[in-house]
């Protein structure tokens, strides 16, 4: 169990529910793998607990689960955040009860404190970030943002490397390449993203709208030296993108020093503070895992890239264009994921 913040005064009664549902309101906005939210919270006399919804799992994949810990990561740390903005400071508890390995984690209010702007500035951050899956403008990211990044991230035995150097950024294009076409020529796979990747009128909840999926057009091609995911090998996207448009990006890796579920959930939480730091800088970004989504690939992939750490996520990272933005991705009502209980 790891437990951060210190007692204090409070108690978790003495917070409303409205403040926990608010909190909750902010978490189901975090990235997950193709929009499933695989997540579940309980409030209660013991805190405010998340829980892994296990029946949201992508068996084809994410057969570990290790996409689905990193998701429910992002969701706790936008918790913390939700609940930062409403003024409570809160202990955290990972991994609270051995006997309940879906019980990830336990967020107990201790006292209320003056709300800082940073914090209000981050929370409206969360509330309007998104993943960008358009091509980026050309203007580059400067160094000295992406310095700040890594430097914000790194915490709890996770760290971010931006992939810069030439020789690298090759290496990290080729090994993506190879993973996203082993998943591509896997009927299995194009099944499980056919049934995430639908059209709006089937799906008002979760998954990948089809309006939010880049359209590209027969004999083009995405002009990107690393492949980003290809969400039409299920169904034709409807989101339009210009054609023949050199991709620049940069691309960072967030990785964790060890790989187990504590690990991992640490990771999602870095993911969502630093998807969250990006939009308050005016960046945009997505999420590109096919090198790390199945288990032996990514042991693969870390051989070949010369890895000594465990990567957890792999970001893409620019300047989201100046076009209309895209149709909101949708997200679960707070009522379908979110119980108060007594006991």
């Amino acid at each position: 169990m790891v437990i951060d913040g210190v007692a204090g005064s409070g108690t978790a009664e003495q917070i409303s529910v409205e403040d926990v549902a608010a909190a909750v309101g902010l978490a189901v906005r975090a990235p997950s793998i193709h929009n499933t939210q695989p997540w579940r919270w309980v409030y209660g006399p013991r805190g405010l607990e998340l829980y892994a919804d296990r029946d949201r799992q992508l068996p084809v994949v994410d057969p570990d689960g290790r996409a689905l810990l990193v998701s429910c990561g992002a969701a706790l740390y936008l918790a913390q955040l939700g609940l930062a903005g409403r003024g409570w400071r809160v202990a955290v508890s990972r991994f609270p009860d051995p006997d309940q390995p879906d019980l990830l984690a336990r967020l107990v209010p201790i006292e209320l404190c003056p709300v800082d702007e940073e914090v209000r500035l981050l929370v409206a951050a969360a509330q309007r970030r998104r993943t960008e899956r358009r091509p980026f403008r050309p203007d580059p990211v400067p160094a000295t943002l992406l310095d700040d990044l890594v430097r914000q991230s790194e915490k709890d035995g996770v760290y971010a490397h931006v992939v810069s150097r030439p020789d690298e950024r090759l290496d990290l294009a080729v090994v993506m390449s190879w993973a996203d076409q082993l998943e591509i020529d896997d009927d299995g796979y194009r099944a499980e993203l056919a049934r995430w990747v639908r059209p709006s009128l089937l799906h008002k909840d979760d998954g990948v709208p089809v309006a939010a999926v880049p359209r590209i057009l027969a004999g083009q091609q995405r002009h990107t030296d690393v492949p980003v995911r290809d969400f039409e090998v299920a169904r034709r996207g409807a989101l339009p993108i210009p054609a023949d448009v050199d991709e620049p990006a940069t691309w960072m890796v967030l990785f964790t020093t060890g790989d187990d579920a504590a690990a991992r959930l640490r990771a999602g939480e870095t993911y969502a503070r630093v998807s969250v730091l990006l939009e308050r800088m005016g960046l945009a970004s997505s999420a590109a895992t096919q090198a790390v989504d199945l288990p032996g690939v990514r042991s693969r992939v870390r051989t070949l890239m010369q890895w000594a750490d465990h990567p957890q996520m792999v970001l893409r990272i620019g300047w989201a264009p100046t076009a209309a933005d895209v149709t909101p991705t949708p997200r679960r009502p707070v009522a379908d994921v979110f119980t108060v209980v007594d006991r």
